[in-house]
C-alpha cells in the first residue's frame, strides 16, 4: 500500500509542476504581448539625420606664388577639409594650403577650390592661381 501512495504522490507532484510551468509560460506570453503592444503605442519617432549644404565655403584668398620653389600658397579656408588643384586637366588633392606645380605642367591655367568632405558646405568657387604670378 505504501507504494501506491508514492505513485499517487509522484503523479500529484508532476501535475503541480506541469500546472506551474504552464502558468509561468502563460504569464510570460501575456507580459511579452503587453510589452510589444506598449512599445508600438509609445514608440519614439524615428529621426533621419542628413546633412544638407548650408552654404558655400569661403573664397580662396591671398594666393601667392614662390618662384624659387614653383609653389603656390593661399590662406586656409574655414571648414575646408582639403583642396583640389587642377592644372593641364589633371586634378590634385591637396591636404594643406600649398601646392608645388610640377615642372612638366603648365601652371598658367592652374586653379584651386576648397572642399568640405563632411558635406555641410558646398565647394568654394574655383580661383585661378596664375592671376597671381
Amino acid at each position: 500500500m505504501e507504494e501506491g501512495k508514492t505513485e499517487r504522490h509522484r503523479s500529484v507532484c508532476a501535475t503541480r509542476i506541469l500546472k506551474a510551468t504552464a502558468t509561468v509560460l502563460f504569464v510570460l506570453l501575456i507580459a511579452t504581448s503587453l510589452i510589444y503592444v506598449a512599445s508600438e503605442l509609445f514608440e519614439a519617432p524615428r529621426v533621419t539625420v542628413s546633412f544638407s549644404p548650408t552654404g558655400y565655403l569661403g573664397s580662396i584668398e591671398n594666393v601667392r606664388f614662390w618662384q624659387d620653389d614653383n609653389k603656390f600658397t593661399w590662406d586656409k579656408v574655414r571648414y575646408a577639409t582639403y583642396y583640389i588643384v587642377e592644372a593641364d586637366g589633371i586634378r590634385f588633392t591637396v591636404s594643406d594650403n600649398e601646392w608645388i606645380c610640377p615642372d612638366e605642367l603648365s601652371c598658367e591655367d592652374a586653379r584651386v577650390k576648397a572642399v568640405d568632405a563632411t558635406g555641410r558646405h558646398r565647394d568654394s568657387d574655383w580661383r585661378y592661381l596664375a592671376d597671381n604670378i
